[in-house]
């Protein structure tokens, strides 16, 4: 993976926050592979089936949750969008600008993310430690991390047309 999606830090040397160029997208495609041990081959959305094969007509997308544009706000600068914590795989439907977009996903989304960001800290995957810097140390915080950051973005009034859908496959999530 990117280190940007495995890090956060500083330079104590220099003592300057160094951070990103927001406003310029990250190669964040590499998630694919790690996602997928999770999803199963499904999208993160309607369950419906994806492919990490990139030959594939089915290939998932990497999606951000909280949507990238975001980052452009006071929101995206208080939290690293292109975390793992934040990426899920999505199929092209679900993904596309006519369905979710930069749309900011109905709640009992966000309960799926949390459920698999818990999951991926439970059973003791790699990317577990950066789940746990980025979101918080405990089950309380993280789910707290995620519930607040939502809550903000509705707020927000970015966030005020939700987006949802329907199941197309039975959940393996």
């Amino acid at each position: 993976l990117p280190k940007h999606m495995l890090t956060i830090g500083y330079d104590h040397d220099l003592e300057v926050l160094i951070t990103p160029n927001v406003t310029r997208r990250k190669e964040i495609t590499p998630a694919r592979e790690a996602l997928n041990g999770y999803q199963r081959g499904q999208c993160f959305y309607c369950f419906g089936g994806i492919s990490i094969l990139s030959i594939s007509p089915y290939l998932a997308h990497v999606d951000h949750f909280f949507p990238h544009w975001l980052k452009q706000t006071e929101i995206g600068r208080e939290v690293n969008l292109d975390g793992v914590w934040n990426l899920v795989l999505a199929c092209q439907t679900c993904n596309g600008a006519a369905e979710k977009g930069g749309k900011l996903p109905a709640i009992q989304f966000l309960e799926r993310l949390n459920r698999r960001n818990e999951f991926l800290i439970a059973s003791h995957d790699p990317l577990r430690e950066t789940l746990m810097i980025q979101t918080g140390a405990t089950p309380q915080a993280r789910g707290r991390f995620l519930d607040s950051l939502h809550a903000k973005v509705r707020r927000s009034g970015a966030g005020l047309n939700t987006w949802t859908t329907k199941p197309q496959g039975v959940a393996l999530f």
